[in-house]
């Protein structure tokens, strides 16, 4: 009986650490949404199918990441400008994925954008899509490369636009560039963020409940890991963003199970200039189409928002 024991614990013990090791690599090598990905499930493989005109430049980054840009151009949805958009002509909005996703899935997500924005840029995190030369970091130190992406685009003023992890790089890459008085923290006139969450801990074991597989002690295990490697997982605590002053829409599935509501509401709640939208019957992916016109209005006068304060704010300066 005994002995039983013993082989069921070695057994135990075996199996554990295989499916650690398995967690462990999945999480900074997330499935590759690519070209080939959005044709098998007719979606655009790129702005093109959209009949948009982009660019297409790569970011080259510390340590050999090379990160694929799309730059569209905006305001062309139907060949036809929209009137509201009229004090918006510089605005640039950045859109940063989440994790497992890329910029193809952000296509998906730009359309209430197009008649507002100037451009829309579009771009592959480390380890997604066809980004090439880093496995993905989990958001660690991510946030510098947005704000290096930011740099090279120039002047701006930029509308960062970010789902689950992508939000919080977008809010790391804001608060980091308001604590240095940075120039890049003054042409970041707003920020959009989608199911964030502050803790990466929380986030992956619900990405774990909602396909059904076991978390804890798998998720602990695993981070610790990758801390040893030197990767620490980004979350945001909500007490940084009360140096955040730039206007902050919060966009949040009520049934978002990987993202807890609960965060989004705490960090609306520590942000100056936050609006929190909770989406009924909404997940974590799905939030911007659940209720697509409300999404849209709310996206419009978000904008106007940004456009009426950088009118006063130029006002000021030029007083």
């Amino acid at each position: 009986m005994i002995g039983l024991l013993i082989l069921f614990g070695i057994a135990l013990g075996l199996l554990t650490a295989l499916l650690t090791a398995m967690l462990a690599w999945q999480m900074v090598h997330p499935p590759r949404h690519t070209a080939a990905w959005a044709l098998a499930r007719g979606l655009p493989c790129d702005p093109n199918d959209l009949n948009l005109k982009f660019d297409e430049w790569w970011l080259d980054r510390p340590g050999g990441a090379r990160l694929p840009v799309w730059e569209i151009e905006g305001r062309k949805k139907s060949g036809v400008r929209d009137q509201r958009a009229a004090d918006s002509n510089t605005l640039i909005a950045v859109f940063i994925h989440g994790w497992g996703h890329a910029r193809v899935d952000s296509l998906q997500r730009i359309d209430p954008f197009l008649p507002l924005v100037d451009r829309m840029v579009l771009y592959d995190l480390r380890g997604h899509g066809d980004s090439t030369g880093s496995a993905s970091t989990l958001g660690d130190g991510e946030d510098e490369d947005l704000r290096a992406l930011l740099e090279r685009l120039g002047d701006g003023p930029f509308l960062l636009v970010g789902h689950s992890m992508g939000a919080v790089i977008a809010l790391r890459a804001a608060t980091k560039a308001v604590g240095q008085s940075s120039s890049v923290a003054q042409l970041i006139s707003g920020l959009i963020a989608y199911g964030p969450y502050c803790d990466f801990h929380r986030s992956l074991q619900g990405r774990l409940h909602v396909n059904g597989l076991p978390a804890r002690p798998l998720t602990d295990l695993a981070l610790l890991i990758h801390r040893l490697r030197g990767v620490r997982p980004a979350g945001i605590a909500p007490q940084i963003l009360q140096g955040l002053h730039i206007p902050l829409l919060v966009v949040h599935g009520v049934n978002d199970r990987v993202s807890p509501l609960d965060h989004a509401r705490r960090i609306a709640d520590a942000a100056a200039g936050a609006t929190l939208i909770e989406v009924e019957d909404a997940a974590h992916a799905d939030s911007h189409s659940v209720d697509a016109a409300r999404h849209e209005e709310s996206i419009r006068q978000f904008v106007a928002r940004l456009c009426a304060r950088s009118s006063v704010t130029g006002a000021q300066v030029n007083a």
